[in-house]
């Protein structure tokens, strides 16, 4: 079998579009289809069918897709194997890891679903973040917990050397806008349901929150490790969080594919020792 149909195959799965995966495979559309079509003829089976504005899966296309995923990604591995191995990194940890050579460093998108869709289609090599998946086509490795905490200004005019939870309601917030398990940050940590804080603004990036919050009355918030490093440079003060919240759980997640590549299992090795012996620096 002519393995290109596979991954044209692949591609039209994943997507469940013809014309999203000509755009990835650079092809056109009518090449797609007629792909498919040689694939049918081969298998014996119809593999997708319409369904509104777009195609669905058959159930022979469920169970091709399942007998394939694994060897199909092996082979692309090794056919695209570089020496710069891409990484999705959450901005908390971004400074402790950027200058390791050989690597190529990345800030995580904001959706969940993007940064765990960028790993199944080799955009990125693995993800450094506290998303998770419960894909079995991906590994989760635990690396380090930290606190989040919260951040004010030095000078700040009601806030003094403690943070009581009546300040913290009484204050205006920054939020953040990265949304991990269909949740936003705080209620993704929180451990039971909280009141609503009041929101003044609202950013994608935990270091705008720092900067921004260092220059208003604004209060924002952030992993400790972050907080730590850049509060003496913007002059901010670090108390914990008065709510009952978890610890941020920092994970690596890679795509199964790789999980004997000995390059890949050197980067991880590399990245966790880092991390783990330079949290708070």
């Amino acid at each position: 079998m002519d393995l290109n149909l596979l991954s044209t195959f692949s591609a039209v799965y994943r997507h469940r579009s013809i014309t999203l995966a000509a755009e990835e495979l650079n092809l056109t559309q009518p090449a797609v289809s007629a792909a498919l079509k040689r694939l049918e003829s081969v298998v014996g089976k119809t593999l997708f069918v319409r369904s509104g504005r777009g195609i669905a899966p058959t159930g022979a296309a469920v169970a091709l897709s399942d007998k394939i995923e694994m060897p199909l990604a092996v082979l692309e591995t090794i056919e695209k194997r570089q020496e710069i191995t891409r990484v999705y990194c959450s901005e908390s940890l971004m400074h402790l890891v950027c200058d390791l050579p050989g690597l190529s460093f990345v800030e995580a998108p904001l959706s969940e679903k993007q940064l765990l869709a960028d790993i199944d289609s080799q955009k990125v090599h693995l993800a450094i973040d506290f998303a998770t998946s419960t894909s079995q086509a991906h590994v989760v490795e635990d690396i380090i917990e930290e606190p989040a905490v919260c951040v004010c200004r030095k000078d700040h005019p009601d806030i003094g050397d403690s943070l009581s939870y009546e300040d913290y309601y009484r204050a205006q917030h920054i939020a953040l806008k990265i949304r991990r398990n269909n949740a936003n940050m705080m209620d993704y940590l929180s451990q039971k349901p909280s009141p609503p804080r009041v929101i003044k603004a609202e950013t994608g990036s935990v270091s705008s929150m720092l900067a921004l919050a260092a220059t208003t009355n604004l209060l924002g918030a952030s992993t400790l490790s972050l907080a730590k490093h850049l509060a003496p440079m913007l002059n901010l003060k670090i108390f914990p969080i008065p709510l009952e919240i978890r610890n941020v759980q920092h994970r690596m997640i890679y795509h199964r594919r790789f999980v004997n590549d000995e390059d890949h299992k050197a980067a991880r090795e590399i990245l966790k020792s880092v991390i783990q012996n330079n949290q708070y620096q």
